[in-house]
């Protein structure tokens, strides 16, 4: 196992590390640091981490979780229509698989870890900063993942009274009202509350069925108090009641780009709610802290037209999809970590999750197919880390976690209307059990001011799991997986007016979990294992700032991500599924004095293959494309008022492919959006 190349070296240095003496420095040096106010994660390093603040998702228009693709060196989010298995997130080459695989990249939202990303499925709301952390994490807080994490911050209730009414419309008759207001109730006790309201005709050309109409509920309410004897307490509840119409399927081969048809009359609607209380108690020497969580997640159903008809044909048979599922999980952590003003910087925690997923769909495709299946997951974790800076100019840190996990499934399929065959049902149980070891090791060096470099080795796994829709039973159950990290950081950062982070990466996965179609029938998947995967790569983030009034920014990432051993697939040496050879976001913002503000950005996504059945294949990959966007904005202090526009180019692409459909249909990206928002705080 890979992770005893990092036992040796934790075993050497701990010694020496324990062993110091005072030191003017107690961690890294504080450019390294962001704290963000009203988390109880523990603050995180420019070297892991960006973060986008209110006013850039704002300006940006980022509405949702697939708006975040490219915005960050290597985050890529490829659209779903199938929400019951939720977006494929990637990060540095990592994905997370679609069919009921532990993540490998985590969604938080106020720092409580989503049941997965289907549970978090729409729109962005209420937000007041969203951070991506690139790289193995889990030796600080919560859950494990293996490429990063994703942390949604929610508006957090302030000591001062304050309320903002905002409302947009745009092309396609989109349409959005928000209402938020927080401040004190007493001295000790405040609170936070947020409520949207989004509607949108769609942009396709659906010629039969359904409508594209868009129709969301979004509502997000924290307490917080504050004991004043150290103790703080915040609890809340956010809701989310999603409707969608026509999903954008398209077939790509039709001269009519947004061209759909569906048979379905009905909506799909989606529902989420979670509740959290979140306890932080200081004590003498360190602090307690507390995150429970309860997330409960339902599609009722989703309906999917599987035909996807071309302009000239209209009649093809009726092949549908009506998938039902329940997704609850509930969670609990206990940490106790040093304070800020500690020579040592520590912390032991303990993390519990139990989740059952019931779903049950039926498919019909000239014969009836109905799969009910079951699979319930428990997860206990303890994770701790230790670091100390030994001198002036270095800081090591040392971090280990284990993880056990108990899985099984319970799953029952039936065929019936055969034309040919008798009816058939195929019934099994299965069940997985799992531990893990997993160390991580990190040394900072500042060089001078400004200029500081990063060596990171980190050992993940991520467990495995079963897919139910498979027909041959060997195939539902798929193993572990295994990431070695390698990673090199230098930050350059001599004044306020430029900047610049350079990172080079090597991710070594073996047993890498990977999507394949079933055998018998292409509509159903399931998880491989791929032997091994190579992904490397190099990131860059910089910024510019030529006046107090101008910002330039660049976000890079390069990501050679292939397959170097996968036994009997055809597919070593070629490119991993749903991860873009490279993302480059480019931005400059500008605000006068006279209170005109605005930017122009673009964002490309690089050349990206699917299913990737054969490697080779030209109907499984996304050329590369590039979105051009803008806003222009005037602000009178209390009120605002913004115009923006969206792929300005009226660029046509693809946000994911279902190449196993017929005509190899992609999930089509919005074209040119222009419309108006308006905010009033009072």
């Amino acid at each position: 196992m890979k992770s005893k190349i990092l036992y040796s070296s934790i075993l050497m240095v701990t010694g020496s590390l324990l062993g110091q003496g005072t030191s003017n420095n107690a961690g890294p040096s504080t450019l390294n640091e962001i704290s963000i106010q009203g988390t109880s994660i523990p603050k995180l390093d420019l070297f892991k981490s960006s973060i986008l603040t209110k006013d850039q998702i704002r300006d940006r228009q980022i509405d949702n979780l697939v708006d975040l693709s490219g915005m960050t060196p290597n985050l890529h989010i490829n659209a779903n229509a199938i929400q019951s298995y939720g977006d494929i997130m990637t990060i540095r080459g990592i994905a997370n698989t679609q069919l009921f695989g532990a993540p490998g990249v985590q969604l938080y939202v106020d720092d409580v870890p989503q049941a997965d990303v289907s549970s978090y499925a729409s729109t962005l709301s209420n937000v007041e900063s969203i951070e991506v952390l690139r790289g193995p994490q889990g030796y600080k807080f919560g859950k494990s993942v293996t490429g990063g994490a994703i942390n949604i911050q929610t508006e957090t209730p302030g000591n001062e009274r304050s309320s903002e009414l905002s409302t947009s419309f745009a092309s396609y008759n989109a349409q959005k009202y928000n209402l938020s207001s927080n401040g004190p109730i007493s001295d000790s006790f405040s609170y936070s509350i947020g409520v949207q309201r989004a509607l949108s005709d769609g942009f396709l050309n659906n010629v039969s069925g359904s409508d594209n109409t868009s129709k969301t509920w979004h509502g997000a309410l924290k307490f917080f108090m504050d004991q004043g004897n150290g103790t703080r307490i915040s609890f809340g509840s956010n809701f989310e009641t999603h409707e969608l119409g026509a999903q954008p399927i398209v077939n790509r081969n039709q001269s009519d780009f947004y061209y759909r048809a569906t048979d379905f009359d009905e909506y799909t609607e989606i529902d989420r709610n979670q509740q959290f209380l979140t306890v932080e108690s200081d004590m003498d020497s360190f602090r307690f802290v507390s995150i429970s969580n309860r997330n409960d997640w339902s599609m009722n159903p989703n309906r999917l037209d599987l035909d996807i008809s071309t302009e000239s044909n209209t009649t093809s048979p009726a092949q549908t999809s009506v998938i039902i599922q329940d997704h609850n999980e509930w969670t609990q952590e206990f940490r106790i970590e040093s304070k800020e003003d500690s020579e040592l910087e520590w912390n032991l925690g303990v993390f519990y999750a139990d989740s059952e997923i019931k779903g049950d769909a039926t498919r019909s495709f000239g014969f009836t197919e109905v799969t009910r299946y079951t699979i319930e997951s428990e997860n206990i974790s303890v994770f701790s880390s230790i670091g100390k800076a030994f001198s002036d100019q270095n800081y090591l840190s040392l971090g280990l976690r284990y993880d056990n996990f108990e899985k099984k499934m319970q799953r029952t399929k039936n065929y019936t209307n055969f034309t040919t065959f008798a009816p058939e049902t195929k019934s099994f149980s299965r069940s997985h059990d799992f531990s893990s070891l997993s160390p991580s090791f990190q040394w900072e060096h500042t060089f001078a001011d400004g200029f500081t470099g990063n060596a990171r080795m980190t050992y993940a796994e991520k467990p495995g799991g079963f897919s139910p829709y498979t027909n041959t039973e060997t195939q539902s159950t798929f193993s572990e997986e295994e990431t070695m990290a390698y990673e090199l950081s230098f930050l350059f950062n001599p004044s306020d007016s430029w900047g610049v982070n350079l990172t080079g990466y090597l991710n070594d996965i073996e047993n890498y979990q990977f999507e394949l179609p079933d055998a018998i029938d292409r509509t159903n998947y399931y998880v491989a294992n791929a032997d091994e995967v190579i992904a490397k790569g190099i990131e860059i983030e910089g910024f510019i700032k030529p006046s107090e009034l101008v910002t330039f920014s660049v976000a890079y990432g390069l990501c050679d991500s292939k397959y170097k051993k996968f036994a009997g697939s055809g597919l070593e040496g070629k490119q991993v599924s749903f991860v873009p050879d490279h993302t480059l976001a480019f931005s400059m913002n500008y605000r006068f004095k006279s209170g005109i503000y605005g930017q122009i950005g673009t964002k490309t996504i690089g050349e990206t293959f699917y299913w990737n059945y054969s490697g080779d294949n030209p109907n499984d990959k996304i050329a590369s494309y590039t979105l051009l966007d803008a806003n222009l904005g005037y602000d009178f202090n209390y009120f605002k008022i913004n115009l923006f526009g969206l792929n300005l180019t009226q660029e046509e692409y693809y946000t994911s492919l279902v190449n196993n459909l017929p005509g190899s249909p992609g999930i089509a990206g919005s074209p040119r959006v222009v419309g108006m928002s308006l905010s009033l705080e009072f």
